[in-house]
């Protein structure tokens, strides 16, 4: 028997297998009162009760009906193809007019007890009898059911919003002993049927495997993974591309004229934007702390430094309106945060070169001057630093510190994202 002759196709695509030569009623009718004359459902089909029935299953997917990753519960459609052997149900086809199958309902078979052992709610037997059975000449059967099933999911969401998610759906032969009756894949597959499957707009079906349980040494539990990546264009544009540009105004307020009076409001308006996407992002997250995603960390860290941000506002702002004498700690930390130390060896080499060059002095040019026939340059005195030009410096150093973290942490967050 091949899987396009069981009821998989039958219940896929309504087709009726159909013989070479017709067959009456009274050849069915005849068949069925044979075949369950002294049929008993509760007894597993096996001549020699010692032997091990053999339940292969073929599981299919149709569609992700809903993943939710707040709480950790995953819906697919689905369903299971369960074939074995039944020996009391075998006939020879010429006797009852080449019939050579039968659909037969589910509560006249002997059927495996098939659960789903870490479902989302209550664990119940896969299938109900509204799902025919097929029995095959040979005494082959095929029943499958199908349905909704939910199961629970631990997700992931350090990548967040391009992460991807594994959710197992464990199989169990519900009841019976290992010499009794085991579960295998059906033609040793390793993935799930996936031909009949409607894409999900929020996730992108990844892979599939499908293999024995690790939970146990028996052959009595498969485990079925489904491997999802998620859409995340509508995050991107929605979630990423705003803080970007948030990010990129952030050290503008630097720019903005203390006498705006905007500066300070400016700082905290932006600051609360991130606390806002913050608050959005931590609604599609899972309670869990391990893992966090590493987007909440990026906005504690860009929140972080909006808040040294609106520090440093007032305190630029404070040292502009000053009247006093500018301090030498705050000339000296502006010229540190200016790199101005990098040049003092050129500075040097340069006074040098200056003092070299007077030595060359035309003798006759400087007598003129001390005769008086020219006149000496006149050096117009050095205006000092105020408080006003030191904190216009600082608004610029600043800027362009905050402009290249701002480039770093982005840069460092694609990175880690890429990995």
């Amino acid at each position: 028997m091949t899987f396009l002759h069981s009821c998989f196709v039958f219940l896929i695509a309504g087709l009726v297998y159909r013989n070479a030569f017709a067959a009456e009623y009274s050849d069915a009718e005849n068949l069925l009162g044979e075949l369950f004359r002294n049929y008993s459902t509760d007894i597993r089909p096996s001549q020699n009760l010692s032997e091990t029935i053999k339940v292969s299953l073929y599981p299919f997917l149709f569609s992700v009906n809903d993943f939710d990753e707040v709480s950790g519960v995953i819906s697919i459609v689905g369903g299971f193809a369960l074939d074995w052997h039944d020996f009391r149900l075998a006939w020879t086809p010429t006797n009852y007019g080449n019939i050579q199958m039968l659909p037969i309902p589910r509560k006249k078979l002997w059927v495996p007890s098939v659960f789903l052992i870490n479902p989302a709610n209550k664990m119940e037997a896969l299938g109900s009898d509204d799902f025919l059975g097929r029995i095959f000449h040979n005494g082959n059967v095929n029943w499958t059911p199908g349905g909704l099933f939910q199961t629970l999911c631990d997700v992931n969401m350090y990548k967040f919003p391009f992460d991807t998610q594994s959710c197992f759906f464990t199989i169990a032969l519900w009841g019976y002993m290992p010499e009794e009756a085991v579960m295998i894949p059906n033609n040793n597959m390793s993935t799930i049927d996936t031909t009949y499957y409607s894409s999900n707009a929020l996730w992108k079906l990844e892979s599939t495997v499908m293999k024995y349980s690790d939970l146990v040494t028996t052959e009595n539990i498969i485990e079925l993974r489904i491997n999802l990546k998620r859409k995340s264009l509508y995050f991107v544009i929605n979630m990423l591309a705003p803080i970007l540009l948030l990010s990129i105004l952030n050290p503008l307020v630097f720019a903005l004229p203390v006498e705006s009076g905007e500066r300070v409001s400016y700082a905290i308006t932006i600051f609360l934007s991130f606390a806002v996407f913050l608050t959005l992002i931590s609604e599609n997250m899972p309670k869990s702390s391990e893992p966090m995603s590493l987007l909440s960390y990026f906005l504690i860290v860009t929140m972080t430094m909006s808040t040294l941000i609106c520090i440093l506002t007032v305190v630029t702002m404070r040292l502009h309106f000053k009247n006093s004498k500018v301090s030498k700690t705050a000339s000296t930390i502006l010229k540190i945060l200016q790199l101005k130390f990098i040049c003092i060896p050129c500075k040097k080499y340069k006074k040098k070169s200056q003092i070299q060059d007077n030595t060359n002095l035309d003798d006759g040019f400087a007598r003129n001057i001390r005769e008086g026939k020219v006149e000496p340059l006149k050096v117009e005195p050095v205006e000092e630093d105020t408080w006003k030009g030191v904190a216009e410096q600082y608004d610029q150093v600043l800027m362009y510190y905050f402009f290249l973290i701002v480039f770093l942490q982005w840069m460092m967050l694609l990175i880690v994202m890429s990995i």
